[in-house]
């Protein structure tokens, strides 16, 4: 029992020890860098192409 006992501490505190090694890790990982700003043919093209039914079948 005793045994069973000192082997959760262990475990506990491995487990602990590991979480924190984790989070300093990602911690240190830069962020991402932003987007370029879009240009001025990007923020005014047109979106949505295709208008109606789209494709129509022949008769």
């Amino acid at each position: 029992m005793v045994v069973a006992a000192v082997w959760l501490a262990v475990a506990a505190v491995v487990g602990v020890l590991i979480g924190r090694m984790i989070r300093e890790r990602d911690r240190q990982v830069p962020p991402a860098p932003e987007p370029p700003p879009a240009t001025d043919a990007e923020t005014h093209a047109r979106t949505h192409r295709v208008h109606g039914r789209g494709r129509q079948r022949r008769s």
